[in-house]
């Protein structure tokens, strides 16, 4: 097994990421920021701490040497990406094209796992249905300005590039709600398991049938809800009334997406929304007990 280096390896889901590699006995180079938390990492064997920026050739030339796969997860999120476009477009697009360009001088033949988002579709709501990854992007907010157009640099500059366009992720732990939820009530979402697309990113790497190719990754038909219905869900569980739920009244990027060929690439979709409810209520119980 070679060396896979995770752009933002520090980071919550780079974490997740790192430990499912080093199950699967790839050796990790994470690469993120001097100022994260390396908590877990550092000391670890098979894990390679290197500090560094996306936005500095330098680093990211360090940080490609020697490699066999890279995972790019570092990116500027919500809501801090809509805070300042220059800055977002600067670590999320530029940084994906210099991570590329360094990478095909090291290692050209290197899957580069670049993770994108559903988002980039916009509203899809009167499109048909399920949305597949030929469906045209539309922004809503910068950070999907930024995914589209490092997209669009990365197809044109690195052949070997792996795209998933991932789904809102639904996390199995109790967290506190939104003021607004970011869809509408009678709005189609389809979100996916943390854990799943932890397995998804992860299978990603060192497999060459999926180099080149665009993938939707989303949660599968048990997903398959509304907004309010989705958030009656979760409120039930916490004992909350579903009256105090606020959501968007225009449309928001949600939708329900066409997985058949991710799904039969990655074999990912391995917790059902059922499951996924469980692991909540298991998790309030256990709270409720202590």
């Amino acid at each position: 097994m070679g060396t896979v280096l995770v752009t933002g390896g520090a980071g919550s889901a780079g974490k997740l990421v790192v430990q499912k590699l080093r199950q699967l006995d790839y050796t990790v180079r994470v690469f993120d920021l001097p100022s994260m938390d390396y908590t877990d990492l550092e000391g670890r064997e098979g894990i390679e701490i290197l500090r560094g920026d996306i936005t500095k050739l330098a680093d990211v030339q360090q940080a490609v040497t020697g490699v066999s796969d890279v995972v790019h997860l570092a990116a500027l999120l919500p809501p801090s990406s809509e805070r300042n476009r220059e800055l977002t477009f600067a670590v999320n697009v530029e940084g994906s094209l210099r991570l590329a360009d360094a990478l095909r001088q090291s290692n050209p033949r290197a899957a580069l796992v670049f993770t994108s988002s559903v988002s980039t579709y916009g509203d899809a709501m009167n499109q048909k249905l399920p949305v597949t990854v030929d469906h045209s992007q539309q922004a809503l907010d910068i950070y999907a300005e930024s995914k589209i157009a490092a997209e669009k640099s990365l197809k044109e500059s690195y052949p070997n590039a792996i795209i998933l366009r991932i789904s809102g992720i639904s996390v199995p732990s109790v967290q506190a709600p939104p003021d607004i939820w970011p869809f509408m009530a009678d709005q189609r979402i389809e979100f996916v398991h943390r854990d799943d697309v932890v397995v998804a990113i992860c299978a990603a790497v060192s497999n060459e049938a999926a180099k080149g190719k665009v993938f939707n990754i989303a949660g599968g038909s048990t997903w398959r809800t509304v907004g309010k219905a989705y958030v009656k869900d979760y409120f039930d569980l916490l004992g909350v009334p579903i009256e105090e739920a606020q959501f968007l009244d225009k449309p928001g990027w949600c939708d329900w997406y066409d997985t058949e060929e991710s799904q039969r690439a990655l074999g990912y979709q391995n917790n059902l929304y059922q499951a996924y409810l469980q692991q909540l209520s298991d998790e309030i119980q256990q709270m409720m007990a202590e």
